[in-house]
C-alpha cells in the first residue's frame, strides 16, 4: 500500500525519530512454526551477530505471544515474536540513555518525591528495553519500590510525583484517579496564537498510521480534556516561539501533543505531530498541586529555577496559578 506524499515523508520521520527498529512474525501453524525463538531470530535477522543474542535477551524487546523472553526456547503454535532491535550498540546504552540523579529530586520526604524527569528516557520501563527507566533511577535513589501514578512521554521532561511508602501509594493513586491533582505544562510552538484560551475536547485514539501515534479522527475515541492558555511570544536560543500553558484535565497518551496539533500549533520539537526541527520537544510539566497523599496538607510544586530552559525563564511568571 502507498501512502500519501505528505504520509510518506511523516512515516519516515517518525521511523528516524524511534531509536528501534520494530520487527514482528505471526506462525498459525505447526508446519510454518520453526522449532525454537533463536530459529526465527537469526533466519529473520542475519544481519545480526549471532554471538550477541545473549546480550540482546538481557537488553529486552524480544517478546513471544507478549511476553517478555529472557533466554531462547520452544515455540507455541500459533505463536507471535516481536523484537524492538536498538539502532545502537548496546554497549552504549548508558551514555546514550540520560539518568536521574539526586540534584533532580525537586522534593521528597518518607512518603513522595517530586522528581524532574530529563527528556529521552522513559518513566517506566519500555518495550524495547528494560535497564533504563526514570522508575527505576528512583528506585536505586531511594532504595525502595515506588509507584508512579502519572507518567511523562518520552520526549517530555519535567516534574514528576511518585509516592515512595505503602501509607502514599494508594491515596495518591486515588487523587490522580479522582482528578484532584492539577498539573500544568509549558509548551512552545513556532506556530502565532490568535486566541487567548482554547478548551479542547477532542477523544483520542490509535492512529492507524502508525503504532506510537494517537489522533483525534475517529469520534469513538478515548474521552480526553485540555485547556489552553495563550502566554504570548519570546525566544527559545535563537528562535521566536509562542509560549503555551497546557492543563490536562485527562492523561491520555500524547495528549497535549495532539491536542496542541489539533489547534494548529504543533509543539517545537515534536517529530511525531509535525512540530518545527527543535533540539528537543518544548512540553515541560512545570506545575504540580495536590494534596499530600498521607497528612493531607496542600502542596505546590513549580519547576525550580536551575532547571529551567531560557523560555520557561521568560515565562514561568505568566503560569496561570
Amino acid at each position: 500500500m502507498s501512502w500519501p506524499l505528505d504520509e510518506t515523508m511523516r512515516l519516515q520521520r517518525i521511523e528516524e525519530a524511534l531509536r528501534t527498529r520494530y520487527w514482528s512474525w505471526t506462525f498459525l501453524s505447526h508446519d510454518e512454526c520453526p522449532a525454537t525463538l533463536m530459529d526465527v531470530l537469526r533466519v529473520r535477522l542475519p544481519h545480526i551477530d549471532k554471538d550477541s543474542w545473549p546480550e540482546r535477551f538481557n537488553f529486552g524487546g524480544i517478546y513471544i505471544n507478549g511476553r517478555a523472553a529472557y533466554t531462547d526456547s520452544p515455540l507455541p503454535v500459533p505463536c507471535r515474536i516481536e523484537y524492538y532491535e536498538p539502532k545502537f550498540e548496546i554497549r552504549d546504552a548508558a551514555t546514550l540513555f540520560p539518568q536521574c540523579t539526586e540534584e533532580l529530586i525537586v522534593y521528597h520526604d518518607e512518603h513522595i518525591a517530586v522528581v524532574y524527569k530529563p527528556p529521552k528516557l522513559s518513566s517506566m520501563p519500555a518495550k524495547e528495553q528494560r535497564h533504563f527507566s526514570l522508575k527505576h533511577s528512583i528506585e536505586k535513589i531511594f532504595n525502595t519500590r515506588i509507584h508512579m501514578p502519572s507518567r511523562l512521554d518520552v520526549s517530555a521532561q519535567g516534574l514528576i510525583i511518585v509516592s515512595l511508602s505503602t501509607a502514599a501509594h494508594a491515596p495518591l493513586q486515588q487523587a490522580f484517579e479522582a482528578r484532584q491533582v492539577t498539573k500544568k505544562y509549558l509548551c512552545a510552538t513556532d506556530t502565532p496564537c490568535l486566541w487567548t484560551t482554547q478548551h479542547v475536547t477532542l477523544p483520542i485514539s490509535r492512529d492507524p498510521l502508525h503504532p506510537v501515534l494517537r489522533s483525534t479522527r475517529a469520534p469513538d475515541g478515548q474521552t480526553a480534556e485540555t485547556i489552553f492558555s495563550n502566554l504570548g511570544r519570546t525566544l527559545s536560543g535563537d528562535r521566536h516561539v509562542q509560549v503555551v500553558c497546557a492543563q490536562p484535565v485527562t492523561g491520555r497518551t500524547h495528549q497535549i501533543r495532539v491536542h496542541a496539533a489539533s489547534l494548529g500549533i504543533p509543539l517545537a520539537g515534536d517529530l511525531f505531530y509535525d512540530g518545527a526541527e527543535a533540539p528537543y520537544l518544548h512540553l515541560v510539566s512545570s506545575l504540580i498541586e495536590c494534596k499530600h497523599p498521607v497528612s493531607g496538607a496542600p502542596m505546590r510544586f513549580i519547576i525550580p529555577d536551575r532547571l529551567r530552559h531560557d523560555w520557561i525563564k521568560r515565562s514561568i511568571g505568566a503560569l496561570p496559578m
